[in-house]
């Protein structure tokens, strides 16, 4: 078998949440990944927050990425396929993980580590919870930036509730993150509220005193023996009847199981933890597994503590192999004493091990050094090219750039004009637009009737997740029937599969033509037809038609001179796809990448048309600057570009200073480097955008400059005027570049 090649995996292992123990295993399984498995992460966050540095973040102590795990990046890394959704149940009789707005995931071994939230009233206007952790600091932020506007000169009120461990560190650095980022609010009146009679309870005396006694240093007011009763937007309301009025309520209580959208179907404990042998499986289903805050073991009562999470990674580790393997599996035997460390945000921390318990500087160096060894596992992100895994086997490029996938698996624009330019094509009166001059869609005619708009697309895959690939496979499809001004009717599918079980291909091909149904649905297009077939490397596309009114289809080469370039998308998704591929694509980038992959242009083709545009293509593979020579060379006419104008998605500019950027893009200045007329050289991070493969990229529309700001205010945030056609001063189109208008 040729290294280049795939094969569907026999297994697949899927992950619910990447806390503690399920991180753990992502990252074995750069290591020692199991053979003819697949590994799948499956999360509705992209990144993972390690609870010991929140405190710590708060306090300033540390930069709010520090504590943060790039789900994208980690996976990527380590060949884990990640799917960014959100899981609303699970078929456990048919081993289904079932998935909002998406086909559910199968599994041979799923483990569950969602996580816990804390228990609290109805209180949304006031309340805040800690959990989900990776959103705290921005919600927090956001209700403190509320309340400094309705501020009348009196005291910030915010209560904690809750006083374990989260409750108490939440306390102590709290104040120091009001005063460092919303100085202007003013002085803080903080509590911190008990319903039991004692904070940290579950602690020796000595750790309740010390805590206890720096709670007072730092002014906390504690109540203890209070329990809530009910929550109103200036006051929460005790038991006893005594109110305490409160700006802002933060829940750091207990911890409650998460709820998810549909019922799981397996046994629980009467918090609603799904119950677990010593082995960690589910008691109701061998194949699932529960660690962490979701699973609580039969017959043992135990807080919900992070400490625990984290010995359960090992043995999870070795219970999925020896699962799948149908070997015995390990039991996992809870540490009976361990290191509790409470940061209290001045450079010390209380350290509780047994009975001993002390406050000191030492203990904050101590706890600093755990965390960051702790974090440092998680946010090392190897380029995994350089890599060989047992399951899937990956070529070892050295040097050589990985082979994208997208848009940019096309063959150079050279080769194909070399082609083209040779082939011997009978000349046939119903074909209005084809291959001479070239265009985005054919249009053929038949009788006096409308034309019949016709265009194939496809490309190898950029993703792992199939649902997706498909979505966006469709939409960039439907582009090219956009810019004629065609109304798309109906689709045939064409798929190459990877060889392996039938069961893999069939749920590969379920999940793409799923994604593609799912664009094009509202469109009422459907798919009539294709072909399927197996080869090395999974691809997919489509062949859409679509009607069309002759007289009124938008060409590709008809601008004017004068006319306003507009670009309806950011560029830079062949430089984000690339560093996706060697792990260097951060979380942010990837959902600002897929969200742009995922917007239609059918509504800016629309308004263009709408507002007598004179020219649109859409910009794919040869990039900017190859597909604007196509839209200039039949009429010899040139453009004047401004590089400043061109809107980039986030990262771009930082990759391709990097030297990442898409196998595709050398070729593309090889083919239309010549036509720049420009002091910045061709590489240069400014110029490489224009080579840029795009998929599902944006279109390139031109249109009289008097018109061109009424289409700019139809069209999504993010589209720019970027230059104007001109008149040629040669025999051929000059892209004339420029930093300012």
């Amino acid at each position: 078998m040729n290294a280049s090649e795939e094969t569907l995996p026999k297994n697949d292992i899927v992950l619910l949440g990447a806390g503690h123990t399920n991180a753990h295993i992502i990252r074995m399984w750069r290591m020692k990944a199991l053979s003819k498995t697949r590994l799948t992460c499956v999360s509705n966050l992209t990144t993972a927050t390690y609870s010991g540095m929140v405190a710590g973040t708060l306090a300033g102590q540390y930069h709010a990425s520090r504590n943060e795990i790039d789900l994208v990046r980690l996976c990527a890394a380590c060949n884990v396929r990640f799917i960014h959704a959100q899981a609303t149940g699970l078929d456990s009789d048919n081993n289904l993980l079932l998935l909002d707005n998406r086909p559910p995931l199968r599994f041979d071994a799923l483990s569950i580590g969602i996580g816990s939230q804390p228990q609290t009233l109805s209180a949304e206007d006031i309340g805040l919870t800690i959990k989900p952790m990776q959103t705290f600091l921005p919600r927090l932020s956001a209700k403190l930036q509320e309340l400094a506007s309705l501020k009348k000169g009196r005291p910030l009120r915010i209560a904690i509730v809750g006083g374990g461990t989260a409750g108490v560190e939440l306390a102590f650095c709290l104040p120091k993150f009001i005063q460092r980022q919303f100085g202007k609010l003013g002085p803080v009146e903080l509590h911190l509220i008990e319903k039991g009679s004692q904070i940290l309870s579950d602690m020796p005396p000595r750790a309740q005193i010390l805590a206890q006694h720096e709670l007072a240093r730092q002014k906390v007011h504690l109540k203890r023996n209070c329990t809530i009763k009910s929550a109103r937007s200036d006051c929460v309301e005790f038991e006893n009847q005594e109110t305490l009025p409160v700006d802002l309520l933060i829940w750091a209580t207990s911890a409650t199981a998460l709820k998810l959208h549909s019922p799981i179907n397996l046994p629980k404990d009467e918090r609603g933890f799904l119950l677990t042998r010593n082995t960690l499986q589910s008691v109701g289903n061998d194949s699932v597994f529960a660690v962490g805050d979701a699973g609580t073991v039969e017959n043992q009562k135990l807080a919900k503590a992070g400490v625990y999470a984290v010995r359960q990674g090992a043995i999870l580790w070795k219970n999925l192999r020896n699962y799948l393997l149908g070997v015995p599996l390990k039991k996992w035997r809870p540490q009976k004493t361990f290191l509790t460390l409470i940061n209290s945000g001045d450079s010390r921390a209380i350290a509780t091990y047994g009975q001993f318990s002390t406050h000191a500087r030492w203990c904050w160096h101590l706890k600093n050094w755990i965390d960051s060894r702790f974090i440092d596992k998680y946010q090392y992100y190897p380029d995994p090219s350089k890599m060989q895994h047992r399951h899937k086997q990956v070529r070892n490029h050295g040097n050589k750039p990985m082979p994208c996938g997208g848009c940019g698996c096309k063959v150079s624009a050279s080769v194909l004009a070399d082609c083209l330019s040779k082939i011997k094509n009978p000349t046939a009166e119903q074909v209005l637009l084809g291959i001479q001059p070239p265009d985005d869609a054919a249009l053929v005619k038949y009788g006096s009737g409308d034309a019949v708009a016709a265009t194939t697309d496809f490309f190898t895959a950029f993703t792992e997740d199939p649902y997706l690939l498909g979505r966006i496979t469709a939409l960039n499809a439907l582009n090219d029937l956009y810019v004629k001004g065609a109304h798309p009717t109906a689709a045939l599918a064409m798929a190459i599969l990877p060889p392996g079980p039938q069961s893999q291909q069939i749920n590969i091909l379920d999940n793409l033509l799923a994604g593609a149904v799912e664009e094009f649905r509202d469109l009422n297009v459907p798919i009539v037809g294709g072909h399927t077939i197996e080869g090395p490397k999974l691809t997919f596309g489509f062949t859409l038609l679509g009607d069309a009114v002759a007289e009124t289809v938008m060409q590709k080469s008809t601008p004017s001179p004068t006319d306003c370039l507009i670009l309806t998308k950011p560029l830079g998704i062949g430089i984000l796809l690339a560093a996706h591929m060697r792990a260097a694509c951060k979380s942010n980038w990837w959902e600002t990448l897929r969200d742009t992959m995922l917007s239609s242009n059918l509504t800016a083709a629309q308004s263009a048309k709408r507002l007598g545009a004179t020219a649109a293509t859409d910009v794919s593979g040869f990039g900017l600057a190859g597909h604007l020579h196509e839209m200039l060379v039949t009429q010899n006419l040139s453009a004047d570009i401004v590089l400043e104008s061109i809107p980039q998605l986030p990262g771009v500019q930082e990759l391709l200073s990097q030297g990442i950027e898409s196998t595709l893009a050398p070729h593309n200045r090889e083919s239309f480097c010549r036509n720049l007329k420009s002091k910045t050289k061709a590489l240069d991070p400014a110029t490489a955008i224009l080579f840029d493969p795009q998929t599902s990229g944006g279109l390139l529309i031109t249109i009289n400059k008097h018109k061109a700001e009424d289409l700019l205010t139809a069209l999504a945030p993010g589209a720019a005027i970027i230059g104007k056609v001109k008149k040629s001063d040669g025999n051929r189109p000059v892209l004339q570049l420029s930093h300012s208008c």
